[in-house]
């Protein structure tokens, strides 16, 4: 199975999620700042490519896990993703999970800014999340638990 969080931006929620599920992140507490600092550097080069699929990692099940972003058209993308897999009969299950809602302004105000200010960037997205964090733990943790029970297919 592959998981995908997807989100409008790729590098934010879904990547922290997909970092999380992956187990590259630890829930015992926010990662190391330089961990955050790389993850900075990769919503900076990378945040406004759509579509693509990034290998965070593999899960304790040996689950392939990912990170998308899709802006508005996420219906579109999953639907497009899964005909992909139809057409040329991998037959793997993928499982999709939103990660949006964790989104919020500031990844917005990100990208339209441009990162020009790169230290008041920094901080914005530091901001953005350690106030994220948890509740993007949160909410892997009722995902693999959903994967577990088998609620999730």
């Amino acid at each position: 199975m592959r998981i995908i969080y997807y989100s409008y931006w790729g590098t934010y929620a879904a990547y922290t999620m997909a970092a999380l599920h992956a187990g590259i992140y630890k829930p015992g507490g926010l990662p190391p700042e330089e961990w955050i600092a790389a993850q900075f550097e990769l919503c900076r080069r990378y945040g406004g490519q759509y579509g693509n699929l990034m290998f965070v990692g593999l899960d304790n099940r040996f689950r392939e896990v990912y990170s998308m972003g899709c802006k508005k058209h996420a219906g579109m993308v999953i639907r497009a993703l899964q005909h992909i897999s139809r057409i040329f009969q991998i037959e793997e299950p993928v499982q999709f999970i939103d990660a949006g809602r964790r989104e919020g302004i500031l990844p917005v105000l990100l990208q339209r800014i441009g990162f020009r200010r790169e230290k008041t960037a920094k901080k914005l997205f530091t901001i953005w999340f350690q106030k994220n964090y948890r509740a993007c733990l949160q909410q892997v943790q009722r995902t693999k638990q959903a994967l577990k029970d088998g609620i999730i297919e």
